[in-house]
């Protein structure tokens, strides 16, 4: 039985809706407003969908979800962990985006199953996976593959708990920064720019793989600049705070290694500050204060993401896999690096049933 969770309400009468979506593949040379105007219509997406599951395919309606638990939450929409009536093994995540209201809130919905119609089919191993799309009461249902927990649930454990060693942590650091560069360039490779990354955005498999999700701001690149002003002002790097400037793959990088830090050293930096504050440091003198017990490769690579001049920063993210704490990265998880990861996952909080 369709189980909706709580807060989703059903209008007494069904509407028709026109979904429409910000096309992507504009001239986004144009300013904010009139990308977020340029719209097309995605008629296929209904209130039932056919997809792809470990190599079945399996055609549902909004009827049949049976909601478990919410995973996570953000500006534009919830996620949680649905079943499907009928078909007990098959679970995934479900996103839910408000399509009805203008601006911003819309323009998530819109860019978010735009960017993972694009990328999120082609089973990249640190790309979440997208299966499907469905419409519910004015509402879009993006289906995607259901990870363990996202990196900022994961990070406050790891520190809190398992203290691992220096080395531990140094090889932790290091493996994460390499699955999300690798994500990151083949959104560059699609014509993508992420422009929300941080660790809320980073997804942990069992299997020591790190993904990026979250494409809601997702934008367009033209010789690797994207014009439009989003994402998370704490991850925003110097030359776009309360800056008009373009957004380009060298921002993403400032969030990476601003992410970065904030995992290897279990919070982020100037947490405490209010906002002015906090965007007046970051303008004006702040400097990482790098763990020391960190490798010096590691202590690099961060450091060169949070160069404040952006010419600085890595051009493509080719030079910053190149990077020595890159390359001596083993290919395959130790051990200890499995054994980290499972324990930590299985100390997460059970999450409240909806």
């Amino acid at each position: 039985m369709y189980s909706p969770p709580d807060g989703i309400s059903r209008s007494a009468k069904r509407r028709k809706l026109r979904l429409m979506c910000i096309d992507l593949t504009s001239d986004i040379e144009k300013n904010d407003e009139e990308n977020i105007l340029t719209k097309y219509e995605f008629a296929d997406i209904k209130d039932s969908c056919k997809i792809e599951y470990n190599g079945e395919s399996i055609e549902f309606n909004v009827k049949q979800l049976i909601y478990l638990n919410k995973l996570g939450e953000g500006s534009f929409g919830l996620v949680h962990l649905v079943k499907l009536e009928n078909h007990p093994n098959v679970k995934f995540a479900c996103k839910r985006l408000t399509l009805e209201h203008d601006g911003y809130q819309n323009y998530s919905s819109q860019s978010d199953l735009k960017a993972m119609r694009t990328v999120g089919n082609d089973r990249h191993p640190h790309i979440v996976c997208y299966y499907g799309a469905l419409i519910d009461d004015g509402q879009l249902i993006i289906c995607m593959e259901p990870l363990e927990t996202s990196m900022d649930k994961f990070y406050p454990i790891l520190h809190s708990q398992f203290h691992p060693t220096a080395i531990l942590l140094d090889k932790f650091i290091r493996r994460l920064a390499k699955h999300i560069v690798l994500g990151l360039n083949y959104l560059k490779s699609k014509n993508l720019i992420h422009r929300d990354v941080k660790p809320q955005n980073m997804l942990v498999a069992n299997n020591v793989i790190f993904k990026l999700c979250d494409f809601g701001i997702c934008g367009t690149l033209k010789d690797s600049i994207s014009s439009t002003h989003l994402g998370s002002m704490r991850y925003l790097p110097p030359e776009r705070l309360g800056n008009i400037c373009s957004y380009g793959t060298r921002s993403d990088m400032w969030a990476l290694g601003m992410s970065l830090l904030e995992v290897s050293q279990g919070y982020l930096p100037l947490s405490s500050e209010s906002i002015m504050s906090f965007m007046s440091h970051m303008k004006n003198d702040w400097q990482p204060d790098i763990p020391t017990t960190l490798s010096q490769q590691t202590r690099d690579l961060i450091s060169i993401l949070l160069e404040r001049d952006v010419n600085q920063r890595p051009r493509y993210y080719n030079d910053i896999l190149s990077m020595p704490s890159m390359t001596t990265l083993e290919q395959n998880p130790s051990e200890d690096e499995r054994n980290l990861i499972e324990n930590i996952l299985k100390s997460l909080p059970i999450p409240t049933p909806e």
